[in-house]
């Protein structure tokens, strides 16, 4: 999944405050704001393994599994946008631990749902309080560091929240063997139990009083009407709303094409998920490595480039029973190439907005997280037996994204050197 800018006060505002001086960047305190920033991809990919259970146990249809993940993407969205202008006003510490909480209390819920309905909203709670901790982890690191400090804290983040994907649809596939797809959310939540008991301990609050800003919803509502009224940071955001609702179709679409479609099991799906978050994690250090070497706009081009051949192979795909010899490959292009596309594409976008830097990456994140909500139910309209509606997920969004870029490309006073 990408990675988003903090949003709030840009970095290096100066030192952590407290009698004990803390320092949330450093030891317990850093790996507690790392796990909160991986709640996303923890919470999304460990449970994909488990959707066919699900379904089973409730008797009901993919689309409405789907809808988990939704419910889930709907409450990222809302909770994205709100919490990082909210902690602005009101300070970082407090909102991450109430956010913490509620997040294990919506884990828990999760893990005793008595209907499918029930699982639906606790998942959209889970997403709405998980945001809290990832936009709120980035924010303490810049309150707490000056550069370059804080750019290399932030990319270790990146890839700490890039191993997430790697490692959580294995560890969801053992829980599923051991303890069934309830063991997953009783997991989850005791796990961000802990986190948020070790942030209570480790993490002081870093955005002093005379620091925060006021304003409220005005204020939320003007740095949206910044942003927007710049043409490049338009489609740019535009360009990645369709490359990630393409990947998302991936994501929402997987495990029942796996595991329904080919009788693979949890385990067999784990891994092959794992080896393609692992492909686009090899090329997000690839990228992050090529920053300032590299256009942005020539690894973007690479990347939609191979977005489009992935999802016109994985439409051909869908119209033939998706033989995995098909299948596979193409999803790890896809993936492999999101690693190039979102951080270039974001650090781009955000560079048209720097005086409004934190609504653009929040603005980035509930378009993004909108999105995946949109497509995520989609997938399965034709049911579990058939992956056309996948095909068609992926294949207008993928090359939708290349077209709205080789329009801002061509475009007369929008071409820049980092988009030409």
């Amino acid at each position: 999944m990408p990675t988003q800018p903090p949003s709030g006060r840009g970095p290096g505002t100066g030192p952590v405050p407290g009698p004990r001086r803390r320092n949330p960047s450093r030891g317990l305190g850093f790996a507690a704001l790392a796990a909160f920033a991986a709640v996303s991809p923890l919470c999304t990919d460990i449970y994909t393994p488990a959707m066919p259970d699900v379904m089973r146990e409730f008797g009901t249809t993919p689309s409405a599994v789907q809808l988990t993940l939704t419910s889930f993407m709907i409450g990222l969205a809302v909770g994205h946008l709100l919490f990082g202008t909210l902690s602005d006003a009101m300070g970082r510490r407090r909102l991450l631990l109430i956010g913490g909480v509620v997040t294990v209390l919506a884990s828990v819920a999760c893990a005793l749902a008595p209907s499918i309905e029930v699982f639906i909203a606790a998942r959209a709670v889970q997403g709405f309080a998980g945001a809290d901790g990832v936009v709120l982890g980035r924010a303490i690191i810049a309150d707490a560091t000056v550069e370059p400090r804080t750019g290399r804290l932030l990319g270790l983040l990146t890839v700490i929240v890039g191993i997430a994907p790697v490692a959580a649809p294995l560890l969801g596939a053992v829980l599923i063997q051991g303890a069934g797809w309830r063991g997953v959310f009783w997991t989850v939540a005791g796990v961000l139990a802990l986190v948020t008991a070790v942030a209570a301990w480790r993490v002081p609050e870093t955005l002093a009083p005379e620091r925060r800003a006021g304003g409220g919803f005005r204020r939320i509502v003007a740095g949206i009407g910044t942003a927007l009224s710049r043409p490049l940071y338009r489609g740019l955001l535009v360009t990645f709303i369709f490359s990630f609702g393409a990947f998302f179709a991936y994501i929402s679409a997987s495990s029942f094409i796996l595991r329904e479609q080919h009788g693979m099991g949890a385990l067999g799906f784990g891994a092959s998920f794992a080896a393609c978050a692992l492909a686009m994690t090899a090329t997000s250090l690839f990228s992050s490595r090529a920053a300032g070497r590299i256009p942005y706009g020539r690894l973007i081009g690479i990347g939609l480039g191979g977005l489009a051949v992935a999802a016109s192979v994985l439409f051909v795909a869908s119209l033939i029973s998706t033989p995995l010899w098909l299948f596979l490959p193409a999803c790890a292009l896809l993936t492999a190439s999101m690693g190039l596309i979102n951080p270039n594409l974001t650090a781009l976008a955000l560079g048209q907005v720097r005086d409004v830097a934190g609504t653009g990456s929040a603005l980035l994140g509930t378009c993004q997280f909108g999105i995946a909500a949109a497509v995520a139910p989609l997938v399965g309209l034709a049911g579990e037996h058939s992956s056309v509606p996948f095909g068609v997920c992926v294949l207008v969004p993928g090359l939708g994204a290349g077209a709205v870029y080789l329009a801002l490309a061509r475009g007369r006073g929008e071409r820049t050197t980092a988009v030409g």
